[in-house]
Parts: structure tokens; sequence; C-alpha cells
């Protein structure tokens, strides 16, 4: 496997122009994809993440992932691949990567391994399942390939998402595709299991998680060794590439909504864009209209739609024989009061010099939004991991944990009433703003990112007063 691309976040520098068509705010995958697309279009495109972005940190020596190691496969989700292509990416996350792996799921009882080869994922099937559960298991693993079509051609052009009100909602009935028929048993256990790990919302309340990336993921799960935060990195350096700026300061402050644009401060200049990408937290978007206007506090209150858990990783690099040779690339653990684990293994990596065989084992797992027990996390799931994996323990040679990693991948509150939850890529404070963050389209994970960049290209494009821009 080729060495991962792993850069440090370019070094701060004066914004070197201070007029823009379009300036993207915020670490998330959705503003780089942004970002990629209208440089490209040759568009003035400022993208600042506003925090550490990399596809790995060092520790201690070692490169650690600053996101699970995994991803769905996105050409397969039509949502994605037509963006991807535009911004230049092509076949590069299967480059950067081993290409599509196989996922096995882990209980106390059982080992299954679900590889893409027909006949043996039959034969482990049937080794470790009864007659009757392996031909309904086969058969919930056949449909997941068609699982999800029925949301393709709501994403082709996708209405207003998610409707507000009566009157919208009823309208909204007849593009909405009805609730997919899930798998049951094992299957549909792995995809409900799988949700929250590749959207940011629980399965339970968005049905098309589980019919889409988790579906994606579990048949076909693509091993990139910084996963979503590599699949960032890489659109960053295509922003880069193509003309745009990347400021790497991570302090943006006063901003305001004006009239032609928006008004606002980075590293000691004031910068000012026809269009606005926001691609951050909540949080940060009330620090950074803090004092604001009428549309200021609007902008803040949309934004502010609750998290209520998040992703956290914890990784041990361990020598070879600390893991046993059946174990795939991608496993879930399910069963178990900490709820369910993504195990993901791939070889070690160095900061500096190459590694001696070691294996990196990543298990991300999710927990509270105010979760910060670093230590507690390490502990836990070694205690868990020994019965199932046995002498792990002993052959750890290096351990850290990342209960906020710079990868940030949050779960929204689902609403009490069932409805639909998330930002709209427009935002209905001022249309000189969009939102391309992990809260848009919440329920497609990483394809909703990329719904949302491809909106916000758009937008940024007609507030130019461009007709056409020729692509880089």
């Amino acid at each position: 496997m080729p060495a991962p691309v792993t850069r440090p976040a370019p070094p701060t520098k004066p914004v070197a122009k201070r007029l823009y068509d379009v300036a993207i705010l915020g670490p998330d995958v959705g503003g780089a994809a942004a970002a990629a697309l209208c440089a490209r279009r040759g568009l003035r495109t400022l993208l600042a993440p506003l925090a550490p972005v990399a596809a790995a940190r060092e520790s201690e020596g070692w490169l650690l992932p600053c996101a699970q190691s995994i991803l769905p496969p996105l050409r397969q989700l039509s949502g994605a691949v037509a963006v991807l292509d535009e911004a230049g990416l092509g076949t590069d996350l299967q480059r950067q990567g081993g290409g599509p792996g196989s996922f096995q799921v882990l209980t106390d009882r059982l080992r299954l391994s679900l590889p893409n080869d027909i006949p043996r994922r039959r034969a482990e099937l049937r080794r470790e399942l009864s007659d009757v559960g392996a031909a309904e298991a086969e058969a919930a693993i056949e449909s997941l390939e068609s699982l999800g079509r029925g949301w393709d051609e709501f994403l082709r052009d996708p209405p207003p998402w998610p409707p507000r009100g009566f009157l919208e909602r009823r309208r909204m009935r007849k593009f909405v595709p009805p609730t997919p028929q899930l798998p049951e048993g094992l299957i549909g256990d792995c995809l409900h299991a799988l949700a929250p790990f590749v959207s940011s919302l629980p399965g339970e309340v968005a049905p098309e998680s589980l019919a889409r990336e988790a579906a994606a993921l579990l048949r076909s799960p693509l091993r990139v060794f910084g996963g979503a935060a590599q699949l960032g990195d890489l659109l960053r350096q295509k922003c880069a590439g193509a003309g745009g700026d990347v400021i790497a300061d991570p302090n943006a402050e006063k901003l305001r909504i004006e009239k032609k644009g928006v008004v606002f401060q980075l590293g000691g200049s004031e910068v000012r864009a026809a269009c606005l990408v926001l691609a951050c937290s909540a949080e940060r978007i009330a620090a950074m209209v803090q004092d604001g206007d009428r549309a200021e506090r609007k902008l803040a209150e949309e934004a502010a739609l609750p998290v209520e858990r998040k992703v956290a990783l914890a990784h041990f690099v361990v020598r070879s024989e600390g893991l046993p040779q059946a174990l795939e690339d991608a496993a879930l653990l399910l069963g178990h009061a900490m709820g369910p684990l993504l195990l993901t293994t791939l070889p070690a990596r160095r900061a500096r010099g190459d590694s001696t065989g070691e294996k990196l084992l990543t298990v991300a797992r999710v927990s509270d939004a105010g979760f910060s027990d670093e230590e507690g996390l390490l502990t836990s799931i070694r205690n868990l991991l020994e019965p199932i994996l046995p002498f792990f323990d002993r052959h750890i040679v290096h351990q850290a944990a990342d209960v906020n990693p710079w990868q940030p991948h949050p779960i929204l509150r689902p609403a009490e009433n069932g409805d639909p939850v998330g930002l709209r890529p427009m935002s209905g404070a001022d249309d000189h703003v969009v939102f391309a963050s992990a809260a848009t389209y919440p329920g497609f994970g990483l394809e909703g990112q990329i719904l949302a960049a491809r909106a916000a290209a758009s937008q940024a494009l007609a507030l130019s007063g461009r007709k056409s821009v020729s692509a880089t």
C-alpha cells in the first residue's frame, strides 16, 4: 500500500487578496469539496479550515489517522461521483488506499467474514450460520446493491431538504422515495450499527443512511489510511492547485452580512466575499457572529442544531503477531454494553523511517458529545478486545486516543416528532450564505456533504455575476 498523503497544514500567512468570489470557513469535507469546485471553475476562492487539518497526526513517532480508516465506496453513490470527477479526484482515493476490502462481523460466538468474492462469502456464511440463516443472510447481502437506488432521482436535483412547516412537508411527499425494505436479522443489525459511523444521524430516524452509505460500506469498504480526513486533504490540495488560497489561520471573527456579500476578519485582515460557505460547527458560527445584527443572529439560530453524540477513536500500534491472521481490514464488533465498535486494521506507519511490520488497529466508538476521558476509552476498549483478540494486550507498542479527532464526526439529535433534521445548503438568513458542513443532508453522510458542496459552488458562481466560468 502506498504511503498516505500526510502534509502539515500550510503555514499561516497574511491574506494575499481581500476580495473573493467565495470564502469557505471550516474543516468539514463539504467545505473542502466546495473550495475545490469553485477554484477549478475559476472563482476567486479562499478556504480557511479554522482547525488543524491533515490526513494523519504524529504520536510518539507513529502516524495516526485523523478519522476512521475506511470510507464508503463514494464512486458507487450517485450524488458524489460527478462532483469528485469535476474536482479532479478521479481515482485518487483508490490510489491512496488499498482498494476495496472485506468486512467482518464479530460477536462472542461469531467470526463471519463477508468478502466480495461470492463463492468464498457463501462458504463463510455456511460455516458460521445454519443453512437457513446462511441463505437469508446471502439474500440480504445481495439486496444491498439496489437498496439505496430509490434515492438516486431525489438526489439528482434535491428539493429543499429537510422540509419546513406543514405545507412544505406535504409537497415533499411526492418527491421523497418510499422507505426501503431493509433486511432483517444479522445484516439488518449491521446496517443499524454502521449508520452513525457513516452519517450524522442514527439510522432509526434516517432510512437513507441505512440504505445508502451503511449498505455501501458493508458491501465494499474502501481502505484509505486517513479516511474522511484524507479525502478532505486531497480536496484542499485540488483547491490550492487550481489557484485557490488555503489559509491556515484558525481565527475568523466579526462576521457580518452586507447587501452585496459578507465581510469578516481573518488573520488581522478584513476579507470580503460575494458568497460565504460555512463548513464548521454551530459553536464556531455563533462565535463568529457574536454581537451581530438581526441577520447574523438568525444565521446563528439556524445553525444551532444540537449535537447529541460523536465518533471517538482509539489507536493501537500492535506487533503483527498480536492480531489474528483471519482478522479482516474492517470489522464490526456487536453485542456488548459499549455499543458497536468499528475496527480497521492497516500496516502501521512511522513519521520518519520504516516500521518493522507492526499493525495499526483503529477502533471507532460512538460516544456522548461531551465525552472526554481518553484513558477511560483506551482502557475500556483494551478490556473489551482482550477476549476477542487473544493476547492482544501484551503486544501493544503504542496507544493513543482521539476523543475529538481533527476530522470531526458529529451526530445530531433527532427531532422528537420524527421529522427530518439538518441544515439546508441555502441559508434562510441571507442568500449570500451557504452551508456545507456535516449537518447539511446529515442522513447522507459524506455524500450529503458533497451534495452541499455542489449547491454551494453553483450559488457562488451565480453570485459572482459571471454567466460561465471555464474549469481550470
